[in-house]
This record gives C-alpha cells, sequence and structure tokens, in this order.
C-alpha cells in the first residue's frame, strides 16, 4: 500500500505563559538593587526643624567688691572679746571689743560658757545663717563648707561672748581685773577678718586679684593671745561700694552697646554720658539689684565696674560675690549656626524697583532693543529677596520659567520710571541664609541674625522669603548645593 495509510503527523511546539510573578519580583529587585546603589553613592542630608525660642546663655560672673574700709588694732597685749556683732552698724559710742590683759576674764568666759543659754532672737539668728547657706549650696564647690564651719562656729562664739561679757561687766568695773572695752574708731558695718584688699581701689585694679586659690583670708576672732599693735576689728565706713570682673568679648560688647546708647549729643557737639544702670541678681540671696556700670581697662584685659548706693551691709562679709547679669533675651527662630550659609546677589537701588501687571507684582523696567533698533522698556518680575535703606537684593540665577532665560545679567541696563536716569546691573553683594527642604531639594531662604553664640543662632521671624517655624533644612550648608534633590 501507497503511504495513504500513515497519518499526517504535525508537531506544534506549546509556548509556556510569561510568569508574571517572576517579573513582578525582577522589577522589586532591580529597584532595591538602585536604591541601595543610591543609598550608599548619595550624599545623605541631615535635617533641622526649626523651632522658636532663644539662647539659654550662662551670663555669671564673680568679681572682687571694693569698699571703704580701715583696719583698727588692738591698744593692749590681751585676750579679745566682741561686744558687736559681725554685720552690725556701729557708731562711736558703741563697744566693739573688750580686752582682758590677765586672760583671768577669759577663762571665766570658757568656765560658765555651759551655764549660758541663747535667747529665740539668737537661735533666729543662727537658723537663718544655716539657711541661707543650705540654699546656695554646691556640690561643686566643698570648699564652702569649711567656710559656712567657720562663719557658724565664729556666729556662736559671739552670741556667746556677747551674754558672758554681760554679765561679767560688773566684776569688770569692781577692778577684779583688767578688763578694758574699747568703742568703735568710727561709724560704720563692723567685720572680723582682713585679706589685704582693704585699700584696693580701681587705680590698683590687676588680674592677679581674681585668682580664688591664691585669696588668703584671716579670721580675727581667736582665741589666741592677742598682741598690741594687731588687728582686731575693721570697718566698713561708707554705703557706696563696687563689684569689680573680668569681662568676656561678648559682655564687653554687650555692655559698651549699652552705654553708648546712654550717650547725648550737646549742640556744640560735646558727647555727655549718662549713667548706664543695668540688672543683676545676687547668686547668695537672689535678690535683684541695679548698679550703675563702667568698663574699664587694663593691660589690655577689659574689666566692668558695677557701682552700689546700698545693700552694702548684705554682702560685707564676702570678697568674691558671684551674680548673674540678667539680659532682654531675644526671642526669634532657634537654628543651628552649622546651617547658616551665604549666596552672591545682585544689588540693586532701591528706587528702581517698581510695580507692575494686574497683580502689582514687584521687580524692574529693564531697557532692550528691538529688532528695528529701537530702544524699549520691559518689566522683568523679579523675586526680591530683601530690602535694606539702599539696595534690593536679586538672585542672579532666577530664569523664566517659559524659556529658561535669565531675567537679569550683569550689564543689563535699568530704567527709572519717574526719571531719565538708569542703572546698571553688576554690583553684587552677600545674603545669609539657610536651605530649605521641605519641597524636598535645597531652595536658599535669607534670614536676618538678631542673636548668635558658639552653637546656635537667634534670627528674625516672619522676613521676606524667610523662615517659618517646622519648617526643615539642612543641618550643615556645606554639604549641599542649591536646587539639589535631598536624599534624608
Amino acid at each position: 500500500m501507497s503511504g495513504s495509510g500513515k497519518k499526517n503527523r504535525k508537531v506544534i511546539k506549546y509556548r509556556r505563559p510569561m510568569n508574571i510573578g517572576v517579573v513582578f519580583f525582577g522589577f522589586i529587585a532591580v529597584y532595591l538593587i538602585v536604591c541601595i546603589y543610591m543609598f550608599f553613592t548619595s550624599t545623605h542630608i541631615s535635617g533641622y526643624e526649626v523651632i522658636a525660642g532663644n539662647l539659654a546663655t550662662d551670663y555669671h560672673y564673680t568679681g572682687i567688691a571694693l569698699r571703704t574700709e580701715q583696719i583698727f588694732q588692738s591698744e593692749k597685749p590681751g585676750y579679745i572679746s566682741y561686744y558687736a556683732r559681725e554685720g552690725e552698724k556701729v557708731s562711736v559710742n558703741s563697744t566693739v571689743y573688750t580686752v582682758d590683759e590677765s586672760g583671768r576674764m577669759a577663762q571665766a568666759i570658757k568656765d560658765n560658757a555651759q551655764e549660758i543659754s541663747l535667747s529665740d532672737e539668737d537661735y533666729s539668728q543662727l537658723r537663718s545663717e544655716i539657711s541661707a547657706y543650705m540654699s546656695n549650696a554646691s556640690d561643686m564647690n566643698f570648699l564652702e563648707v569649711y567656710d559656712f564651719k567657720t562663719s557658724i562656729d565664729a556666729s556662736i562664739l559671739d552670741l556667746v561672748n556677747q551674754n558672758m561679757i554681760a554679765r561679767l561687766d560688773g566684776a569688770a568695773e569692781s577692778g577684779e581685773s583688767t578688763f578694758s572695752g574699747y568703742q568703735a574708731g568710727g561709724v560704720g558695718v563692723v567685720e572680723y577678718y582682713v585679706d589685704g584688699f582693704e585699700d584696693a581701689s580701681l587705680e590698683t585694679l590687676s588680674s592677679s586679684w581674681f585668682d580664688e586659690e591664691a585669696y588668703e583670708r584671716t579670721n580675727l576672732r581667736t582665741e589666741e593671745l592677742v598682741g598690741q599693735g594687731e588687728p582686731v576689728y575693721k570697718l566698713i565706713t561708707e554705703e557706696n561700694w563696687k563689684i569689680v570682673f573680668p569681662l568676656d568679648e561678648d559682655m564687653e560688647t554687650f555692655l559698651l552697646d549699652k552705654i553708648k546708647e546712654n550717650q547725648r549729643t550737646r549742640e556744640d557737639g560735646t558727647i555727655v554720658q549718662n549713667t548706664t544702670y543695668i540688672e543683676i541678681r545676687m547668686d547668695k540671696d537672689k535678690q535683684n539689684l541695679w548698679p550703675s556700670v563702667t568698663v574699664e581697662y587694663r593691660e589690655g584685659k577689659a574689666y566692668g565696674v558695677l557701682e552700689f548706693v546700698n545693700s552694702m551691709i548684705r554682702y560685707a562679709n564676702d570678697r568674691f560675690l558671684t551674680f548673674e547679669i540678667l539680659r532682654d533675651e531675644t526671642m526669634g527662630l532657634k537654628i543651628p549656626k552649622s546651617a547658616v550659609t551665604e549666596k552672591d546677589f545682585f544689588v540693586i537701588a532701591k528706587e528702581y524697583v517698581t510695580n507692575s501687571g494686574p497683580e502689582n507684582n514687584m521687580g524692574f523696567m529693564k531697557q532692550t532693543v528691538g529688532e528695528d533698533g529701537s530702544t524699549q522698556a520691559e518689566f522683568v518680575n523679579c523675586t526680591i529677596y530683601y530690602q535694606d535703606e539702599q539696595y534690593a537684593y536679586v538672585d542672579p540665577n532666577e530664569e523664566n520659567f517659559s524659556t529658561s532665560e535669565k531675567l537679569l545679567s550683569a550689564g543689563d541696563v535699568l530704567i527709572r520710571t519717574d526719571s531719565a536716569e538708569v542703572y546698571q546691573v553688576g554690583q553684587m553683594a552677600q545674603l545669609k541664609g539657610v536651605y530649605n527642604i521641605n519641597k524636598g531639594y535645597t531652595l536658599f531662604r535669607q534670614i536676618q541674625i538678631l542673636y548668635e553664640n558658639e552653637e546656635y543662632c537667634i534670627v528674625k521671624e516672619g522676613t521676606s522669603y524667610g523662615l517659618s517655624v517646622y519648617d526643615h533644612i539642612v543641618l550643615n550648608a556645606d554639604t549641599v548645593d542649591e536646587d539639589e534633590v535631598v536624599y534624608q
């Protein structure tokens, strides 16, 4: 038979359908690879959210108190007992101390000390001293504990002595002892310590004064025999007193500006300096005072001088005083100094700024030349970032959105609408600003710095093309350029 009995077999290859899942996961894998590549090759930008606030600056200073002080010496050798309490104001009729030449009265005081009881007023005074110390005690300065111990011991000794002396006055008057009392050498506040600064004045001002480690203070209240001519007390005879303290650069500038604000010029051109006052808070008792202030210079260093007309008695027992200068804190937007950068701008005289169009847009009239060679005026709607008393600041790279041509270039001529004067574009100046990244790329925003320290700036809020609270800016402006897409 012929091949008619054979079947015509035709083999058709079957195509498997595309696996959508594989394709989908392939796209994801490629996307992840690209993202990982961009992550490791792109510069990562740290952002900062703008907040409102101020700069909490520590304006604490330590100064030396200068007063009118006079030291008085013992007129006889012997054992000294004090009538007047330290820090008490005495008159010329007040008995300040007694001298017991034989020592019998001093021994009697010791022997009868246990019989002495303190009054409620005495205990109140001691509680007040303890409370004042506790409210200002610092773990950072343990030496103050020893100063406090010495002070409280002396106060207790004063109270006991005054009670005992009052009881033993009769024995002295009857001639049973060589016991002599001495009245104050003048009117003033009595103190029982010397430290070498009694004759110090602004004329002898020196940087060595402020070395607290080298400071030596001698307590005159002692149970030992005192020789004739040795110091036994001193009087502060004037209510006026001063605090002198070293100035840092920031405070020097602040005080000089305050002093300058109080100057006035007479008709003849002479400058009259009115008294300048500042507010301070004493660390010792948290009292606010208003001294007058001046600035003195010695050996190239600046010193502040605070002059007081009251409150001397409150601090008569202290040579070194720590206080805070209360300044008006500048409020605004708080940003890191690392975020601040500078950008070049065209500066154009303010007189050439004009408004045009239905929306009253701000810009300039630029001189152009037509095809026929005629001179024409074209309004250019520029963004004015900032204006001061003389100039308007314009971005030299700003472009026309539809043509991508720069709105202004160096050499362009601007026309005043109210006169025939012209202005040639080209003068440049810089503005400080930050890079705003709210839209995912860097935009320069100008700032006006009100105050700054080593880490932060306080900038004015509500400025044209400036910042607002909760804006996001580049933390380190040196890591980016303008119009750069950011990856945070």
